[in-house]
C-alpha cells in the first residue's frame, strides 16, 4: 500500500463521503485482525473502568478516549512505515502533545457522555442517572432493551462526529483542546451537507444494528473502519495532503 500525498481544498462536496467511506474500508483491510484489536481496546478498558467503585463511570469516559487517539496516531505511523505496530494505543504518552490529548479527553468524554445522559434522564428521570451515570445497571433490568440502548447511544453520535477532527488538530497543529473542539467544528460546517450525510449513514448504521439482537456486538466491527475514515477524512480535507490507498 502507498499513500500518495496530493493537494486538496479545506471543503468536500457531498459525492467524497462515498470517497471517505470506500478508502476508510481500503485502509482497514491493510490490516484487518490488527487494527479491529486495537480499536477495541478502549471498548474493553471502558468496561474495565466502569467496574471501578465511584469514580469508576467518569474514568471511563476520559482514559478510553486516550487509547482511541493512540491507535490513530498508530495509524498515521502505519500508512508511512508499513507496520502497525500493537503498542500503538500507548505510544501517545511518546509524544509531546500527551497533555493536550489528556484535556481534550477531559473535555470531549464528558460532553458526549453528559448529552447522552440529559436525554435519558429527561425521559426516565432519576432511574436512568442511577442506573447509567451511578452505575447501578443491576438494580434497573427495565433498561435492558433496545429501545433504551439507542436513547442513550445515538445523540452522542453527531456530537462525536462534530468532534471527530479534534483529536487531529491537537496532534498535527499543536492547537490546544478547546480550540481543537472549535476547529473541529468549523471545518466541519464548511462542508455541511458532506458531514450531514456521514453523520445520516454514521446513525442508520449504528441503530440499524442496536435494533437487531446482540446489536452491541454487532458494532464492534465499526470501530476499525470508523478509524480508518477519520485518517480518510483528515488528508481528504488538505490537513496532510489527500491520502490515496493502494
Amino acid at each position: 500500500m502507498a499513500a500518495v500525498l496530493e493537494c486538496s481544498t479545506d471543503t468536500a462536496p457531498v459525492r467524497r463521503v462515498a470517497h471517505w467511506c470506500v478508502e476508510g474500508l481500503r485502509l482497514w483491510r491493510r490490516y484487518p485482525l490488527r487494527l479491529f484489536l486495537l480499536s477495541l481496546a478502549p471498548m474493553v478498558l471502558e468496561a474495565l473502568l466502569q467496574l471501578v467503585p465511584l469514580a469508576g463511570v467518569a474514568l471511563s469516559k476520559v482514559f478510553p478516549l486516550l487509547l482511541s487517539f493512540g491507535v490513530f496516531q498508530g495509524l498515521v505511523d502505519a500508512v508511512s512505515t508499513g507496520r502497525l505496530r500493537w503498542s500503538s494505543p500507548l505510544r501517545l504518552w511518546q509524544h509531546s502533545y500527551r497533555w493536550r490529548a489528556l484535556g481534550l479527553a477531559l473535555l470531549c468524554g464528558p460532553l458526549v457522555f453528559g448529552l447522552q445522559q440529559l436525554g435519558v434522564a429527561a425521559i426516565y428521570g432519576w432511574p436512568a442517572v442511577d442506573a447509567i451515570l451511578l452505575g447501578h445497571v443491576a438494580a434497573h433490568p427495565e433498561f435492558a432493551n433496545r429501545t433504551f440502548s439507542c436513547l442513550l447511544i445515538l445523540p452522542g453520535v453527531p456530537v462525536a462526529i462534530g468532534l471527530g477532527l479534534a483529536p487531529m488538530f491537537v496532534m498535527f497543529r499543536n492547537v490546544a483542546p478547546w480550540q481543537a473542539m472549535q476547529r473541529s467544528l468549523t471545518t466541519m460546517l464548511r462542508s455541511p451537507a458532506a458531514f450531514s450525510m456521514y453523520a445520516g449513514i454514521q446513525l442508520l448504521l449504528t441503530a440499524g444494528m442496536l435494533l437487531v439482537p446482540f446489536g452491541l456486538l454487532l458494532l464492534l466491527p465499526l470501530l476499525p473502519w470508523m478509524t480508518a475514515c477519520w485518517y480518510v477524512i483528515w488528508t481528504d480535507l488538505g490537513r496532510t495532503g489527500q491520502v490515496v490507498i493502494r
